[in-house]
């Protein structure tokens, strides 16, 4: 996805996760043979996609601690829920966030690790893409 220039940062933060989740989708189907395509042409290119996912995982581990930030932002200037909540209204909000940013945190946890087994793969098929 190329977003050099105006090139998709024009797009709303939901379109541009759409178009991620379409793109990767057409991976795992390029990936698992499921189409009538043709699927990786070699381990160099089985290398290039591990450099890939591994840059994506990295982008999606640093959006993840902001959507959190967003909504405790929105909460403390009263922008989330409503304009004036009630008291039982306000407690089932705060719940929800910190259960959002609480899977958030979670999520940052297994993506960091996650881009690491990347790193780590991507690394043991350097040899493999040199064949």
């Amino acid at each position: 996805m190329d977003l050099t220039g105006n090139s998709g940062v024009d797009d709303t933060p939901a379109e541009l996760a759409a178009r991620a989740e379409e793109a990767a989708r057409a991976l795992y189907l390029r990936t698992s043979s499921t189409v009538d395509a043709d699927s990786l042409a070699s381990a160099g290119e089985m290398h290039e996609v591990l450099g890939s996912l591994k840059l994506v995982v990295e982008s999606i581990t640093r959006c993840l601690p902001e959507l959190g930030i967003w909504l405790e932002e929105r909460l403390w200037t009263g922008t989330l829920g409503g304009s004036t909540p009630a008291a039982a209204g306000y407690d089932e909000l705060t719940e929800s966030i910190f259960e959002v940013t609480s899977a958030l945190s979670r999520a940052h946890r297994m993506s960091s690790a996650l881009g690491r087994e990347l790193q780590v793969a991507q690394a043991a098929s350097v040899d493999l893409a040199k064949q």
